[in-house]
Parts: C-alpha cells; structure tokens; sequence
C-alpha cells in the first residue's frame, strides 16, 4: 500500500461525489457570533470573533463580561440565534453544547478543540458531534484547528490576528493550523480573502472550502496546503469548479515520499505511483504544484495583482549591472525575455540622460538622481508598448538607510503610475528575503505591484504565471467499452495474453500489425506466409518476454518460423515485423483513490528508465493535444490520440482492467504508427460503492 492510498481517509457523513458549501460562508463571514466558553483562558479568540460590527457574545455561566465581549450564562439567554456558534468547551459539555445551539437553529460551527489535549474522552465527543451535525445538516470546522481567520471581519481564529493581516484576493485552505497562521503572519505583501484551518474535518473538508472559494467574488486565487484527501471525487469536482471560475489553485501537499513501490506485471504500475497519479489529477485540472512554502509564497503573490502575467517579454530596471545579470541568469530557464528597447525610446532617453545605458535591463544607478533617474527609466519603459511584464529589481529591505528607502519607494511608486497606464503586470524582485518596510509592502498592494522575495523563485513564480490558463474540463462522451463487463466477468484476476489484451485494444481504436496465433510448428508456418515476411514470434505470455527470450525477430522463411515456434513451445504468437522507429510507451494504471492514471513517453526498452508524461481521465482528444506535445510526439498525435482514448474507453467501460500497457508503439518518419505489444491487466471484481 502506497503512501498516498494511506493518507486518504473516508469523511464519515459527506458524499463521495460532490463537495458540501452549506454552512461555509456563516464560519468565515458570520452576522452573529456566540462564543460558548469565552473566558480568559483563551483572549485571542475573544478579541477576534469581536472584530468588526458583527453581532458578538460569548456564553458562560457566571461571567457577564469577557475582556469585553459581553455574555449570558447560556444560549438559550441569547437575544437571537446566532449564525455561528464556536464551541471552546471540552469533551464533556461540547455535545450539550451544540444540542443547545442546534435548537435554536444553528448550522455552523467551529471546533477548535478536541485534539490530543483532550484526552480519553476527546475521540468519543468527535464521534457524537459528527452524528450530531450529519443528522441536522450543520457545517463544522474542525476539530482540532486553529479556526477561520477574514480581515476586517470577526474571525473564529485561535491565535492572534496581527495588523498587517489585509483584505484582498488570496484565499489559504490549509489543514495544518501552523500553516494557516504563517499565512496570517506574512505581513502586508498582499491580501487574504480567507484563511481557513481545517484541523481534523468533522464533516467539511478541503474540498468544500476549494468549492466554497471557487464561487467568492473576492477570490482570485486559493493556496491549498494539504496532509491528506478525504474524498478525491469530491476533490477532483472542487478543482474543476475552480477551473471553471478561472481561479488558480497552488497546492502543497505533504507526505509525498514513496515508502514502498508495489510489484507490478504491466510497466506503468512499476512508473505510476501513488504520488504521480496525484500530481497527475492536479495536472489535470491545471493545478500548480510546489514543494515548499516559500515558493507557495511567491507564486500566490503574483496571482493576488488584478493585472496577472499574459506574456514573457520583461522590461526591468536594476540597480546595478551585477543584479541585471542575476536577472538573465534566471530569466532564461524560465522562458523569459528582455526585449531591446525601440529606437524612439532609446533615442528619447539620450537625449536626457546622454550617459545612461539603454540596453533592457536598464541601470540607471549613479547616472543621475536616483528618483528621477529611475522614475524616467521605468516611464519609458511603459511608453516602449512592447512588454508584458515591467520589473524593478531593487533591493527592498527594511534594514536599508533612509536615502535608500526614498529611492526604492520611488521605484514603487513609479511601477504603480506605469502598470496602470499601460495596463501590465509589475513587480519588484529583490535579493533580500527580509521584510521590506510595511508602508511600502501595503502601498504595493494596494496599487497592485507585486513585491517578490528572491530573484530566482520570483521570476520562477512568474514564469509560471504567465503560461497558466484555467483547465476547463470539457463534456466526455460515454465509454465505448459496451459489453466489455460482461465478457470479462469470468476471467480470473491477472494478466491476460498479449493476443487478447491487443484484440481488446484493437477494437477500441488502436492499430495494431498484423498477427496470428498458432498451435502448432506448421500453423506458426503457414501464418507467417499469409501475413508476408519478415516476421516475429513470440511466447502469448504476459509482459517481460523480450528479456526472458521469449521474442524472436528478423525470421525471414517458413523453416526459420517453424524452428522458433518449436523452440518456443507451445502456443506462439506470429506478427508482422514493423520496420524500426521511434519506440512509444503508452499505459493506464488504476489508482485505488484517483481512477485512472496514464502515462505516455519512449517506450521499448527504455521504458523503466526514462520519465514520462502522466495524467489523469477521462480523456478527450482536446485534453490529450498539449500532452501529447509535451511528451516531444507531436508528430504522431492522431495514432497517439487513438491509443489513448482506447485506452481510457477500456478503463471507463470495465472496472477490472486495473493496468493497460501498450510497448511499444513504433512511429514512422511519415507519422505513421502501429503497436506490437500489449498487455492488460485484471483485477478482482470491484464492488459498485469502490468505484471511482
């Protein structure tokens, strides 16, 4: 069992399918809050449900006042129910407590307790909260979590919510509640429309929030840090949501090392593990993995501006020649250019400043003034009308003397009147990775310069951005693997030959060479002089046979086939011998969590070796074009396209075809290509509730 498989975890209550928004916009945007347990144990999450002009009260017994928040000794005392009702109470009282609120009419909740500190008892007040909202339909996050955090809006957050903690577009989905509250403390580089714990996920998980901040206006990008998946249609229906609103996901998911790789008979279980198949699903729905936080960081950073990337073409200022070479170093593997500046605007630059350098990146350092000089230089760059993306690298700390600051917040500024004007993106990269001075971080996010730390993991974040287009999963047709269920009921679990893996493979699309089985030495004889010579023969064993001799080539008579086929012994296979070309893998492993999962790259022997491309069903020819292209096989789309979608026809349209490989596919210089291989796999019959 993969790690992955091990990670996902059922969500007791919620449907498979489809994720759960109901009760979502009460925890993170309540008019009304009762806070049960207010005390002074726990002032933070005082303060912060007070926030804002919301309805606020806590509920204690004896209590008629918390720091503030006034209180009544139960909820039942309360003027009105509440939207939200935050249950900081213990193992003991929580039930009562949410029976309590439930009556009143109740339907979201946060819980952020119950964890290990609350002991033996803690597990059995999960198990009779979960009953308690599935039975009444309440949203509950948690438990376990640091709670919902929301500029400017009261927030059942557990921690301190700072200052610098601004409005904007970004929205965290993190089930790590140490996670979420790095994010609460980025300071002001940009602006959250949410913050959201999960913790443990009573009956709301990840993929409600990614649905619920799909469909918020104040959304444009969701940063999704994840442990685990509760439920991956849910999930997968989520991403495509997101995808349909054209909102980015940047995903972070933990937990991604192999601890073991399964034996497989078919290649593609041995290629395809647990986390490629989830890389793939992202991929699918035009996620953008990272591996760290600083590099989520970046990348949501550059997705927060209302101007986003649409090209490669950068036109920058530096502050020194040495920065301006760090700047193409980086710039270049990641697909980024510094077009030259147009004749008028080198001319016109000239002419005021005849010692300053025109070349792009443009270092107007020590040639003048530094706030004139940069301010012209990023002018004129707005004026070329020939950039996508406008950068100024200078180095932005707070540490820096004030002569410095006034010309680094000049650059800003004059970032800010160009991206404007000339309606591009702008950003400032830096070689710093403190903090710069908090006027200018919220100065730059208001008006919508993107301020990045790092020059490398900036101009990779947005690099990223610039070529990132929402995935919108199209309408797929039905499986054609009509009748493919009931004629491989009665087959036992295992590989299948390679003459009847290719018959059904045949005929869902894939072009096969010619081949004939035969019993017999003779038979094998007068098989290779019906499909014409040279031909091969082969063992019509499962995979493997080429290294285990069981493939003879080049046989070129009668006498020579039947020699093989005695030395084969047994039933052999005899097929055409395709002329040699390019050699094309092409496989479906069914993941237990995910569904099917497929892989496309060289195939023959270097199949194991080499990395392919994979991704995830169902299929469409449109989906399958950039694929395709990115595997370098453009040339042979439309067999490729064939073989794909039968295979994915096969996958869809009977639940026992666990692994597919077709190895190779040869591919002619004319485009041209025909697989001499296959192998299918079957597994136990799958109960219908199993299903992906």
């Amino acid at each position: 069992m993969t790690s992955e498989r091990s990670a996902v975890r059922p969500l007791a209550g919620a449907s498979r399918d489809a994720p759960r928004t109901n009760g979502l916009s009460g925890i993170l945007t309540p008019r009304s809050v009762a806070l049960v347990g207010a005390s002074r144990r726990n002032l933070e999450l005082v303060a912060n449900v007070r926030r804002g002009t919301v309805d606020a009260a806590g509920v204690h017994p004896s209590n008629p006042e918390v720091a503030g928040l006034r209180c009544v000794p139960s909820l039942s005392a309360l003027p009105a129910p509440p939207e939200l009702a935050v249950l900081a109470v213990g193992p003991a009282t929580i039930a009562t407590s949410m029976r309590d609120a439930l009556a009143l009419g109740v339907r979201s909740f946060v819980v952020p307790g119950l964890g290990v500190e609350a002991g033996p008892e803690g597990p059995a007040a999960v198990r009779e909260l979960r009953q308690l909202a599935d039975d009444s339909g309440a949203a509950v996050l948690g438990p376990n979590c640091m709670g919902s955090a929301r500029p400017d809006s009261p927030s059942a957050w557990l921690g301190t919510i700072p200052a610098s903690f601004l409005p904007g577009s970004v929205a965290i989905v993190s089930q790590s509640g140490s996670i979420a509250d790095a994010f609460l403390a980025l300071g002001p580089r940009y602006g959250f429309s949410g913050v959201v714990s999960c913790g443990a996920e009573l009956n709301r998980d990840a993929a409600d929030w990614v649905a619920h901040f799909a469909a918020d206006p104040a959304t444009r990008v969701i940063g999704l840090f994840l442990e685990t998946v509760r439920r991956p249609t849910a999930f997968r229906e989520a991403l495509r949501l997101a995808g349909e609103e054209g909102k980015p996901v940047v995903c972070l998911k933990v937990g991604r090392s192999e601890q073991a790789r399964r034996a497989a008979l078919a290649h593609t279980g041995a290629i395809v593990g647990s986390q490629a198949a989830f890389s793939a699903v992202l991929r699918s729905h035009g996620v953008l993995q990272v591996d760290d936080l600083p590099e989520m960081i970046e990348l949501l950073g550059v997705f927060s501006t209302a101007r986003r990337p649409t090209g490669t073409r950068i036109g920058a200022v530096t502050e020194s020649g040495a920065e301006a070479a760090l700047l193409g170093d980086h710039a270049e593997p990641n697909g980024l250019t510094f077009p030259a500046l147009p004749e008028r605007i080198r001319q016109r630059l000239r002419a005021g400043h005849p010692l300053l350098p025109t070349s792009n990146p443009l270092d107007p350092w020590a040639i003048a003034e530094p706030v004139a000089a940069f301010s012209t230089a990023i002018e004129a760059l707005a004026e070329a009308g020939v950039y996508d993306l406008l950068i100024g690298q200078v180095d932005l700390s707070r540490h820096r003397g004030g002569t410095e600051q006034t010309w680094c917040g000049a650059v800003v500024r004059a970032l800010a009147d160009a991206g404007r004007r000339a309606n591009v993106f702008t950003a400032v990269t830096t070689v710093h990775h403190t903090d710069p001075p908090e006027d200018l971080a919220r100065y730059a996010a208001e008006h919508d310069v993107c301020l990045l730390k790092g020059i490398g993991p900036g101009l990779t974040a947005i690099a990223r951005a610039a070529v990132w287009s929402p995935r919108v999963t199209a309408a797929v047709p039905p499986p054609r693997g009509a009748g493919l269920v009931e004629e491989l009921a009665g087959l036992p679990a295992g590989s299948l030959s390679e003459f009847v893996s290719s018959a059904l493979l045949e005929r869902t699309g894939v072009a096969f060479a010619r081949r004939v089985l035969a019993e017999s030495a003779d038979a094998a004889a007068a098989a290779a002089r019906e499909i014409g010579f040279p031909v091969v023969v082969k063992t019509d064993g499962p995979a493997h046979k080429a290294r285990e001799g069981g493939v003879l080539l080049d046989l070129t008579s009668p006498d020579a086939v039947s020699d093989a086929a005695t030395r084969l012994a047994g039933r052999v296979l005899v097929a055409e011998q395709v002329a040699p070309g390019l050699e094309v893998f092409c496989g479906m492993v069914r993941d237990p969590d995910w569904g099917p999962v497929y892989a496309l790259g060289r195939g023959g022997t270097q199949v194991e070796s080499t990395t392919p491309v994979t991704f995830a069903g169902p299929l469409t020819p449109d989906s399958l074009r950039p694929l395709i292209g990115q595997a370098g096989l453009e040339t042979w789309h439309e067999p490729l396209v064939a073989a794909l979608l039968a295979m994915d026809a096969l996958a869809r349209g009977a639940p026992r075809v666990g692994e597919i490989d077709i190895n190779p596919i040869i591919c002619a210089a004319d485009g041209a290509a025909r697989a001499v291989d296959a192998l299918i796999v079957l597994t136990t019959d799958i109960p219908d509730e199993d299903r992906p």
